[in-house]
């Protein structure tokens, strides 16, 4: 959108229609309140205004002094969203949820969205305009519902499917509708944003949902469904994953968008004031002061302890001859944190400064007062040419919703996941973000025997225990999501579902992984920095606190208990997830 949409929507779109907030009350509720459908349902511009409303579902950098986003943040409140990362440590400790709360708001949100999708729907064939307008404005609708069932089925797999308007609230059999399985649900995603591709325009204005955007959500949502299917042995993956491999090169051979290949490119893509301009923005949210505008910056860059890089993901980078730490020669060791950095991957050095290691137990900070949960900050959101660097609510720096680096990661992952990646496929793709960087391409020999430079890459913490609990992965597999990893750093949002579907919640437990619990090795600390270290002589970030996944619990989030009382007391039976 636009920024004098997003202000134009907020009038307009808050003033006609009613937003509901009990469980079930988006079932029941007629959308238009001070319209009719006669007043209101009479042109494409009116239909235009009301699609607008669809994009305040793009969190990105939140709202205001708000922390609910996709990037960087992390939700204390595990009922609204989870945004827990291997990436990222909390400036508090972020323990998973024990019991199911009473309400969900991305439960009652996203059917919000549908509703408004299916209502969109009902009163389209009604508007006077041409055909071409009215299959465009289907696609918008299609994409929303599309992507708001996507979303509910990451969170809580089997959900009820309401493809209609229920206009009557006593209408029970159709209110009160069982949960479908996942499965089945996630074939109506499919079918929509299908539909949606093959009925959008290619053009329409600015920073809108067209064609190329909705080729990038089926690439997300395919990638997501094959390999989910895949690592929880769901069954039939391997139709998704071709259809996620097909989205993406239809967006790769269109040529409408390439990667900045300059030094700052890959940093420019989080610290930007306008990503109108950048060639590999497939869709953003613009910020703009007095307007709509995120703290990212402030948070950032201030006195508050922000969230560290953890020791896991710190490692994951690799030297600029692209080898691991553990086998680069390049590597100086992580005794100081310049030695960390030296040599390393370009884009470690955007993410995390280089200026020092500061953290709450610091008796000094870096420039700006900054320090983090881990010792290693984060500044990849900094733009010293910023109006309002330090200010909440006052950051003004647009933020990605598809971006082409995330199709061409999209592209080789469907690739290797299918079994039949090239060499090609591999230089029109990941390559690509390589070269950008300036880490030495990967060459593709066989599923279990990548190089570079001639020397086959050899990481042994592919096969470590962590990695043993659910399945070890093929080198090529393995190289490609530390990739993945690399260039979506920070981006909570994807990493947390990335993890999900491919069965790694592990990752996340402090057992399994102590190193996601760690943060910088304490020889980079002052002398007089307190701080607690583990016995390899790393930061502990919370020493007193521990976190536990559940893999026969945490993979879903608990259904609300709110919406299955609604069921139970129509004596309808409405099943928890498992663990719950």
């Amino acid at each position: 959108m636009e920024k004098i949409k997003i202000y134009i929507s907020i009038i307009l779109i808050s003033g006609i229609l009613f937003f509901s907030t009990g469980c079930n009350d988006y079932l029941d509720r007629d959308p238009l309140d001070g319209f009719t459908d006669d007043t209101y349902w009479t042109s494409e511009a009116n239909v235009k205004t009301y699609a607008w409303l669809f994009y305040d579902q793009f969190k990105a950098y939140g709202i205001a002094t708000g922390t609910t986003a996709e990037f960087y943040f992390q939700s204390s409140n595990m009922t609204s969203s989870i945004n827990i990362s291997d990436d990222l440590t909390s400036n508090t400790f972020l323990p998973y949820q024990l019991n199911p709360g009473s309400s969900n708001s991305d439960w009652k949100d996203l059917y919000e969205y549908i509703r408004r999708a299916n209502v969109m729907f009902a009163r389209i064939p009604d508007v006077p305009m041409e055909p071409e307008a009215a299959e465009h404005w289907e696609g918008v609708a299609r994409f929303f519902r599309s992507l708001s069932y996507y979303k509910l089925v990451q969170r809580f797999g089997d959900v009820p499917y309401y493809d209609k308007v229920v206009d009557d609230p006593n209408d029970a059999e159709n209110i009160y509708i069982p949960r479908m399985d996942r499965n089945e649900v996630m074939e109506k995603v499919w079918a929509d944003i299908t539909r949606a591709v093959d009925i959008l325009r290619e053009e329409d204005e600015a920073n809108s949902v067209t064609k190329y955007v909705a080729l990038a959500l089926q690439a997300r949502i395919g990638l997501y469904e094959g390999t989910y299917r895949k690592y929880h042995q769901a069954g039939g993956g391997t139709a998704f994953l071709q259809g996620a491999k097909e989205a993406a090169n239809a967006l790769i051979t269109s040529g409408k968008y390439a990667i900045q290949m300059s030094s700052d490119g890959f940093k420019a893509v989080y610290n930007s004031e306008d990503l109108g301009g950048n060639s590999e923005i497939i869709l953003y949210k613009n910020y703009s002061l007095g307007i709509l505008a995120n703290s990212i910056q402030a948070y950032t860059n201030t006195s508050t302890v922000g969230n560290g890089m953890t020791k896991a993901a710190f490692e994951s980078y690799v030297c600029v001859d692209g080898l691991p730490i553990s086998q680069s020669p390049l590597y100086q060791g992580d005794e100081t944190l310049e030695n960390a950095m030296a040599t390393r991957d370009p884009r470690l050095l955007a993410t995390v400064d280089s200026e020092g290691v500061s953290f709450q137990g610091s008796v000094s900070s870096l420039s700006r007062a900054r320090k983090s949960s881990t010792g290693y900050v984060i500044h990849l959101y900094y733009n010293e040419n910023s109006a309002n660097v330090t200010t909440t609510g006052q950051s003004t720096i647009d933020a990605s919703v598809f971006s082409y680096a995330e199709v061409l990661l999209n592209y080789a992952e469907a690739c290797a996941e299918l079994g039949n990646i090239t060499q090609n496929d591999l230089d029109i793709s990941v390559n690509i973000l390589r070269n950008r960087a300036g880490i030495t391409p990967l060459t593709y020999v066989s599923d279990e025997v990548v190089m570079v430079d001639g020397v086959t890459i050899h990481d042994p913490k592919r096969t470590s225990a962590l990695e043993q609990i659910s399945g070890v992965v093929p080198f090529i597999i393995w190289e490609i999501r530390r990739d993945r990893r690399t260039e979506l750093m920070t981006w909570n949002a994807i990493r947390y579902y990335d993890l999900m579907r491919w069965k790694k919640g592990d990752y996340l437990d402090y057992t399994n992984n102590p190193d996601v619990a760690l943060g910088v090795k304490g020889s980079a600390l002052a002398p007089e920095d307190v701080a607690t270290l583990n016995e390899e002589g790393y930061v502990y970030a919370y020493p007193e606190s521990h976190r536990t996944f559940n893999p026969e619990k945490n993979y879903l989030n608990a259904i609300p208990t709110g919406q299955i009382d609604l069921y139970v007391a129509e004596e309808i039976s409405f099943p928890q997830n498992p663990g719950w």
